[in-house]
């Protein structure tokens, strides 16, 4: 027997005793899945990257069950794919519930009745007469009691498993890619000041750009009116009450989601027309984040119908443009001109990514563009406004992409055949303004992170995803005739994957399902790659496709209309695991 000595590297990976046979040895032939009998020195072999960290309860229930290994991939793991077993492999959410959040429910339940007890105490030794609001306050330094049920008072003993039971319904399972050891258990807000906070961070990614005094104002709690409409801070208590369970994944307040949402609706009546169309979009995200999608989209509705009721347009100033007359916008300005922004992205958005008609017609888009002319630094540096402006960018890609499989399957000639010229005359100054675009959004993106305003450069890298992904869509509609077209395009692929592998777990909460779109024209571009050897070497297409399909099921498990473009960078996946088997 030749080599009996020696063990192929499958059986030492597996840790199988290998009898050496060459050129297949015993336990391989008689493997489930293909491996690859190699008897290389392992010494001469570099060691390969770990695969992804599996947390404990992540497994599919059929690999829980029969104590298989399991990769943890959805819709079903490589183990059941393997035995057949597809439609039998479904996964348990719930059992990534610790005890750690139980024993946090419990202690602000402890904390609450005990400032209760000391509340009661100094009212017995100090009576005195209080005056009570009428209505709840929203700028109150205390939240409601959590509905947490009561410990009867005939019972002796606290029923410490049943109490646990009733807590569990009050707590979410985190994201399945979610690691559990980066779950915190910080101290319960005594107050809405962190709310208001958490909402003040992420304005810009909510779409919602605010002068300095207003801002100051929404984090001091003023429902006066004086400086901001208490609107504003209504909703930033709402907002930022479910933003900071989210990124808990402990919903622990829905008492105090209602006060501020009814407290809300009464302050809405007498808000003007640019606070209220912000107020409904940010109603829409809150509806969208609670995947509310009805409430959703009738506040998406209501927002486009005051703004074409009340007529309001960009600010461009006189209709002949003069050079020299050119100013900075005012703070109110820059106001409407975000929230001009933000309608058109949701509107624009939910069209392409929703499949539903647009409402607002096509001179928005002509008022978004005349922006970049009269205010040129605002267009460079509003990161509302650039995000709106790589949507539109990605909406006339994809129409250029349909035009040219449209003249590919009927035109005969090379590139310079009978319809083509008039269709490259639309695309080099496309082309060219999807690549100044991304520019723009690149050094944004590197000032925001240098400061360390994170949330500012998680909105910008969004933005970036999506402009990168028209840039790199163009660029490979000539790979077949233009060698550096699809360089160009391979490495605006692999600044993507870099982008997204930037992205943290807590960044996919006020993230988009447009970013799903982007990852699925991106894997479409990958797996034609995978599939030319000349292409593929030196580059690991495989592990940046992992990395887009990891992101894109993250951002699946928060977001609402995720599932085709999981179902295509999964059928890519599917298609280069095959190819690698043969």
């Amino acid at each position: 027997m030749a080599g009996s000595q020696k063990t192929c590297s499958a059986c030492r990976g597996r840790k199988v005793r290998c009898d050496g046979v060459q050129p297949v040895c015993g336990p391989c032939s008689k493997a489930r899945r293909p491996v690859e009998c190699d008897y290389t020195n392992p010494a001469a072999v570099p060691p390969g990257p770990k695969g992804e960290y599996l947390k404990k309860g992540a497994a599919c229930v059929q690999c829980r069950k029969k104590k298989k290994k399991c990769d943890a991939k959805r819709p079903f793991c490589n183990t059941c794919k393997v035995a057949g077993k597809e439609q039998d492999c479904t996964y348990d959410e719930n059992v990534e519930r610790t005890l750690t959040e139980a024993l946090f429910m419990r202690t602000h339940e402890l904390e609450q009745r005990l400032a209760a007890y000391e509340s009661s105490m100094a009212a017995v030794r100090a009576p005195q007469t209080t005056s009570h609001h009428s209505h709840p306050i929203a700028s109150s330094s205390r939240l409601p009691d959590l509905t947490v049920p009561p410990i009867a008072s005939h019972s002796p003993m606290y029923n410490f498993p049943q109490a646990l039971n009733a807590l569990f319904n009050h707590i979410a399972a985190p994201s399945p890619t979610v690691d559990l050891h980066s779950i915190s258990t910080p101290a319960v807000p005594q107050g809405l000041e962190e709310f208001r906070s958490v909402f003040a961070e992420h304005t810009r990614q909510c779409g919602c750009v605010l002068s300095s005094e207003k801002l100051q104002a929404i984090l001091a709690g003023d429902v006066s009116g004086r400086v901001v409409h208490p609107a504003f801070t209504y909703v930033a208590q709402l907002l930022g009450c479910l933003l900071w369970q989210v990124q808990r994944h402990i919903f622990v307040f829905p008492h105090t989601e209602y006060e501020q949402l009814q407290l809300l609706w009464a302050a809405l009546e007498s808000a003007d027309p640019v606070t209220e169309i912000q107020i409904r979009y940010l109603l829409a995200i809150y509806f969208l984040l609670k995947k509310h999608m009805e409430e959703g989209e009738e506040q998406l509705s209501t927002a486009v119908r005051v703004a074409l009721q009340h007529r309001l347009a960009f600010p461009t100033g006189s209709d002949e443009f003069d050079p020299l007359l050119m100013t900075e916008a005012t703070p109110e300005q820059a106001e409407l001109i975000s929230t001009l922004s933000q309608l058109v992205y949701l509107d624009r958005c939910s069209a392409l990514v929703f499949r539903v008609p647009t409402r607002l017609d096509e001179s928005y888009d002509d008022g978004f563009r005349a922006v970049s002319i009269f205010y040129p630094l605002l267009a460079k540096t509003n990161v509302v406004y650039l995000r709106a402006r790589s949507l539109l960018l990605l909406i006339r890609t994809k129409q250029a992409s349909l035009e040219w499989a449209a003249l590919s399957s009927t035109a005969h000639g090379g590139v310079f055949a009978p319809g083509r010229p008039a269709w490259f005359e639309r695309y080099w100054p496309l082309l060219e303004e999807v690549s100044a675009h991304a520019t723009a959004i690149e050094a944004e993106t590197l000032r925001a992170t240098f400061y360390g305003d994170r949330a500012h450069g998680v909105a910008l890298k969004f933005s970036l995803v999506v402009a990168l992904a028209s840039k790199a869509e163009l660029h490979w509609l000539l790979h077949r005739d233009h060698p550096e077209s699809m360089q160009r395009a391979l490495d605006t692929v692999m600044e993507v994957v870099g982008i997204t592998r930037s992205f943290k777990d807590n960044d996919f909460i006020l993230l988009d399902p447009l970013l799903g779109l982007c990852w699925s024209m991106i894997a479409k571009i990958v797996v034609h790659v995978a599939k030319r050897p000349a292409l593929a070497a030196g580059m690991s297409w495989n592990t940046a496709l992992q990395t887009i399909d990891v992101s894109a099921r993250k951002l699946g498990h928060e977001m609402p209309f995720m599932e085709e473009p999981l179902k295509v960078i999964s059928d890519v996946l599917r298609v280069m695991e095959s190819d690698a088997s043969h």
